[in-house]
C-alpha cells in the first residue's frame, strides 16, 4: 500500500509516493492482482476479446471500430465487451501535449527542467494527457452499461475512476471511489476483475488501489484534487477505524495546507497504533518543527533515527540539526 510522507532536506519539499493505480494496463495493479486472486488459469474469456486485444495492440482503430460493430450484435452478455469499448474511446480521446507547470515530476516522471539565468529551476516541460470531451462521454457510457449489466465487476468501476482522472474532474473521481467503497460494504467486498476473476481479498484490494488513487489526488498541481483525500479516507476508516495509513492520509491534508495543529492529533493516533512507523514518525517530527515546539520535534526525529531505513536515518539528522536551532 502506497503511503503518503512530506519529507524536508535542505528547504526542499519531496513528496514520497508510489506510482497511482491506473486501469487496464497498470502494473502496481496487476501486481497486487496476482496476490489477491483465485486461481487465474481456471478463468475463460471469448474468442472476441482476444481477437479485440490483438487489435488493440495494433492501434489500427479503423478495424478495432469494424470489429467491435460486429461484436455488439452477439456481445451483450460478455462484459468484456463493455470493457473493449471503454478502452477503445478511452484511446481515441486522448491527446498528448506538452505542457509547462512548476510541480515537479512524479518519481520515473520523464521532464525538461527550466532554468533561470542564475541556474535556478523555475519550472518543468512534460507531456500530459487532455482528452476529447465527447470521445470521454462515449467510454463513459459503456462502462456504465457494463456496471449496471454486471454490477460485480470492479474493474469496470475503476475504470470510471480512471476514465474522470485523465479528465482531471476531481469531484466525479472521488465521488465514484466513494462509490466503490459504498459497494463495497453493501456486496461485502465480494469482487470480481478483469476476465471474471474473483478477489479473494477485496477488502485489501479496495483499500490499496484507494491508497493509490489518494496519491494521485497529492500529486495533483490542481489543489482542487486534494480535499477529496478527507472523505475518502475517512469512508475507509468507517470500515477500518485502525488503519494507520487512512489515519495519515488525514494528517498529510491537513499538512499541505499548512494546518500543523490539526494534523498532530491523527498523527498521534497514527503513533498510538503503530509506533514504528517511520513516515508517521517523520511527519510528526515536521510538524511539530513548524509549530516551533523544538522538544516534541526532536522527540520524533530521534526515535527516526532508529530507523531500518538509511534515508530516513539521514533525514532524522538533517533535522535535528535543525531543530537544535529553535528556540
Amino acid at each position: 500500500m502506497q503511503r503518503l510522507a512530506i519529507r524536508l532536506f535542505c528547504s526542499m519539499w519531496v513528496f514520497c509516493l508510489g506510482m497511482t493505480a491506473a486501469w487496464a494496463q497498470d502494473d502496481l495493479a496487476a501486481r497486487r492482482l496476482n496476490r489477491t486472486v483465485d486461481d487465474q488459469s481456471s478463468t475463460k474469456v471469448s474468442e472476441e476479446y482476444t481477437a479485440f486485444l490483438k487489435l488493440l495492440r495494433s492501434k489500427d482503430t479503423a478495424a478495432q471500430r469494424k470489429f467491435l460493430a460486429q461484436w455488439e450484435g452477439i456481445g451483450q452478455q460478455d462484459p468484456e465487451f463493455y470493457v473493449c469499448y471503454a478502452n477503445y474511446y478511452t484511446n481515441l480521446a486522448k491527446k498528448e501535449v506538452i505542457k509547462m507547470t512548476t510541480v515537479p515530476p512524479q518519481p520515473g516522471e520523464e521532464s525538461f527542467a527550466i532554468n533561470d539565468s542564475l541556474g535556478n529551476v523555475v519550472g518543468y516541460l512534460r507531456g500530459e494527457t487532455v482528452m476529447d470531451d465527447v470521445l470521454s462521454a462515449q467510454s463513459l457510457m459503456w462502462l456504465n452499461k457494463g456496471i449496471a449489466r454486471f454490477p460485480r465487476r470492479l474493474d469496470l468501476l475503476f475504470g470510471k475512476v480512471h476514465l474522470f482522472g485523465l479528465m482531471r474532474q476531481h469531484d466525479s473521481f472521488g465521488t465514484t471511489i466513494l462509490q466503490a467503497i459504498e459497494k463495497s460494504v453493501d456486496n461485502d467486498f465480494q469482487w470480481q476483475w478483469s476476465k471474471g476473476i474473483e478477489l479473494q481479498d477485496g477488502k485489501q484490494f479496495l483499500f490499496s488501489t484507494c491508497q493509490d488513487y489518494i496519491a494521485k489526488l497529492f500529486y495533483s498541481d490542481d489543489s482542487l484534487g486534494l480535499i477529496w483525500i478527507e472523505p475518502i479516507s475517512l469512508a475507509l476508516l468507517e470500515i477500518d477505524p485502525k488503519n494507520v495509513p487512512c489515519i495519515s492520509n488525514l494528517a498529510v491534508s491537513n499538512m499541505m495546507l499548512k494546518r500543523w495543529s490539526e494534523a498532530i492529533p491523527y498523527l498521534e493516533k497514527a503513533y498510538a497504533l503503530d509506533s514504528q512507523d517511520d513516515i508517521v514518525l517523520a511527519n510528526l517530527g515536521y510538524s511539530h518543527f513548524q509549530l516551533q515546539n523544538k522538544s516534541q520535534a526532536q522527540k520524533y526525529y530521534k526515535l527516526l533515527k532508529k530507523s531500518k531505513d538509511a534515508q530516513n536515518r539521514e533525514l532524522a539528522d538533517e533535522m535535528l540539526k535543525l531543530a537544535k536551532k529553535l528556540k
